[in-house]
């Protein structure tokens, strides 16, 4: 009888245990949606020494970046993209990719996909139909507008200047 009880009050345990768990994470997250892009390798230089310089992290530099760049457009920061009739949401102008024939010396676009805010993503689709590009050039120039104003360039500054 003993064994019995134990094995019933172990039983209790494992299923009070696991109505305390937490859920189970999903991959992606509904509040911040991620910006898949590949930018150059001396962007990605630049930026590296951007996060250094600044410690905001990838997403944070990207996430004002875009910010400033979206003001400078004019974009409301509670633009919302307008829906297609059917009431889905817009899809962004892609970017075309460019097929040439290269060398293998040369370097690929590196792959960046930082977290943004969904009010951030809301600009993006906006400032995607209204300049008729691409996210990824938006990110680009943003990127480089704001990297540029804050004197980032890809050298660091040399001895004696």
């Amino acid at each position: 009888m003993a064994r019995s009880t134990t094995a019933a009050a172990r039983k209790a345990l494992v299923k009070q245990a696991e109505r305390q768990a937490s859920p189970l994470r999903t991959k992606a997250r509904a509040d911040k949606p991620t910006l898949s892009t590949r930018i150059s390798p001396q962007l990605d230089e630049r930026l590296s020494r951007a996060n250094e310089a600044t410690g905001l992290g990838i997403s944070g530099i990207v996430e004002a970046a875009l910010s400033e760049y979206f003001d400078f457009l004019g974009i409301p920061a509670d633009a919302e993209p307008p829906l297609n009739p059917d009431g889905s949401r817009p899809k962004r102008e892609r970017t075309v990719k460019k097929r040439t024939r290269r060398a293998k010396e040369e370097i690929d676009d590196v792959a960046i996909a930082p977290r943004i805010t969904r009010q951030t993503d809301n600009r993006l689709t906006v400032a995607c139909l209204n300049t008729a590009t691409g996210p990824q050039e938006v990110v680009e120039t943003a990127l480089k507008a704001w990297l540029l104003k804050r004197g980032i360039s890809l050298y660091g500054r040399t001895p004696g200047t």
